[in-house]
């Protein structure tokens, strides 16, 4: 498998990711979801924890187990922060799905560097045209 490129984007993308999931994480939150909409607190957490690892993986490839062990503790981190927040509130439970989206990340990442790799070869090359200006 061809390994992605490593522009500056991709970490520029992660960095982007995290501080926008600390901010969701953090930020007050006083409307109480509808019931049949509960469980989306945990389809949120296991989708950005999955993109976190592409992301992390795509930027500093710092192998698998320090990937995990790197997410969830960012991920045990916003647990720790929310449990001093009177307006949030710390689970274990998902301190537990980000473990598990982690994972799942790490494992389909192999499928996310083909899937972007595909695409970039489907892509013309992006080149800069100055003439006519």
């Amino acid at each position: 498998m061809r390994p992605l490129p490593r522009p500056l984007s991709w970490k520029r993308l992660f960095w982007l990711a995290l501080a926008i999931i600390a901010f969701l994480a953090l930020m007050p939150w006083t409307q109480e979801l509808p019931k049949p909409f509960r469980w989306s607190d945990k389809l949120n957490h296991f989708a950005a924890f999955v993109v976190l690892a592409w992301l992390l993986m795509a930027a500093y490839r710092p192998g698998w187990l320090r990937s995990w062990g790197l997410l969830v503790a960012y991920g045990a981190g916003i647990e720790g922060i929310q449990y001093f927040l009177p307006w949030r509130s710390a689970e274990w439970a998902d301190l537990g799905v980000d473990a598990l989206a982690a994972m799942t990340g790490l494992i389909l990442y192999p499928f996310f560097v083909w899937t972007v790799n595909k695409i970039l070869s489907i892509m013309p090359p992006y080149k800069i045209d100055n003439e006519g200006q």
